[in-house]
Order: structure tokens, then sequence, then C-alpha cells
């Protein structure tokens, strides 16, 4: 028996009501989600980052994975965390400040809450810092020429604010922070003092196996489509899902490696 058009659309809705990311990872979707790579391997520099440095900040650790798996990749850049190596964590989304404070207390590493959005200082103090990593987090530049030593590092891979513009086309609503983009990102980086040493942006592609895969993401990543119900989307939802080739959206994404 086919399924009726309102058993389809409670499905829908329960899948978007139900999906629940824990930690910063996509892994609940598996193969149905498939996202092209940039050109640049941001954990490796990272990892070659960290080894030289004593002080090292991960903003936005998500549920710490990224971080536990950077401590463990150093060694296999040739570097060594001793004793004298200190690593510390933000995270601004409270779900995760428990999921990250469990996944690095075998490292000692602290878990901080910090938002850079809600406009709070960062929780150090001046000049802490040899390199702040951060990927896919908002930042205060102020801030971080605040907590950054004098010739230490800032690490960044950046979404920029107008990817997947396929998802407003079908789904309506504004990006969340269409300004992030490389360009006025290196402009507020050198104001504050920072001299950039590497940057680039990079275009790629994100593929759905399905329109429910579509449906999951938008729940793990609400700002890409804020407000975003099934109950208003039905119509554009049914054309997705009367697709036969997978459904593709645009990835873009830009790294900035600066120095104070």
């Amino acid at each position: 028996m086919a399924e009726s058009a309102e058993d389809r659309y409670a499905r829908w809705s329960w899948i978007h009501e139900t999906a629940v990311m824990t930690g910063w990872n996509f892994a609940a979707l598996g193969s149905r989600l498939r996202a092209d790579d940039p050109p640049w391997d941001f954990e490796l520099t990272c990892a070659k980052a960290m080894a030289r440095s004593a002080a090292c900040l991960d903003m936005g650790t998500g549920g710490g994975e990224r971080l536990r798996d950077l401590v463990r990749r150093v060694s296999a850049v040739g570097g060594f965390l001793g004793r004298e190596s200190i690593l510390h964590a933000s995270e601004g989304w409270k779900p995760n400040l428990d999921v990250a404070t469990s996944a690095l207390a075998e490292y000692g590493i602290e878990v901080r809450e910090y938002d850079s959005e809600i406009g709070d200082p960062m929780p150090w103090p001046d000049d802490f810092f040899d390199l702040v990593m951060n990927r896919h987090e908002s930042y205060d530049p102020a801030e971080l020429a605040r907590v950054v030593k004098p010739d230490g590092g800032f690490l960044t891979q950046q979404v920029d604010g107008t990817e997947a513009s396929e998802f407003r086309l079908w789904f309506g609503g504004r990006p969340e922070t269409p300004q992030n983009r490389l360009g006025p990102r290196l402009n507020e980086l050198e104001e504050q003092g920072f001299t950039i040493t590497d940057a680039d942006a990079w275009t790629g592609t994100m593929e759905f196996a399905d329109v429910e895969a579509v449906i999951e993401y938008l729940a793990y990543s609400p700002w890409d489509v804020p407000g975003f119900t099934v109950a208003d989307n039905l119509v554009a939802l049914d054309r997705l899902a009367a697709r036969r080739s997978p459904i593709e959206v645009t990835q873009k994404r830009f790294l900035i490696v600066a120095e104070r």
C-alpha cells in the first residue's frame, strides 16, 4: 500500500522534530550525505601549529571530538605535547558543554562556556594564547587580539555566509550570517593588528541522497534556513522528493591563517 500524503508529511515532521545533534558532526546521516573537501587540510595545519605552541585554544570545540583527535595527531607530525603544553577549549552551545567536558577530561582540558555573539569578553587574560584555532565558530576580532600573544597565531576555517543558497531558493528566508565572507573577515583582523599569512576561498558541493536527508540536515543546521518547518514547505519538499537524482547544494568555505 502506497504511503499517503498525510503519512508522508507526518513522517517528515517526525524526522525534523526528533533529529538532535550530539557533539559536532553529521555522522547520523551516514552515506546519505556526501560532501566535497576543500583543497587545504585544516586539521593538519592545526596539528602542526599545536606542535610548536604551548598554550592553545580550540574555539567552538563542539563535543570535543575534534580537539581530542588533534591531540592524537600532533605526534604524527613529529610534535610532542608535554607537560608544558596547556590546552583549552570553549563552546557556546549549552547541550555540547557536558559532552565536550567528558570527552576531554582524560587530557585535563577544561571547557569554558563562551559565545562571541553574546558580546561578553573571552574568559582568559590578555596575551594568554600562543595559538587560537577556530573551525566554523564565530569570533570577535578585538577579543582575539587581546588574548593572543604577540607573535601568536590564529587559524580559522569558516563557512561562507552565502553557502547553500539553494535552500533559501527552495524554502525562503535569509542566511543568518551573510556578512561572514573572506574579504570582510580579513579586513577586520588586519584592523586589529593581525598579519595575514595565508587565505583562500573554495566552492564545492554537498549531495543529499533524498529529501529525508535534507530535512534531517536542516534540523542539525537551523541557521541555514532559520525557522524552517515541514508544514510550511510541503510543496517545495514534494518537488524535491520527486527528483530521481541526488539533491545538490553549494558548499562554500574559506581559510585564514594570521599572526599577531
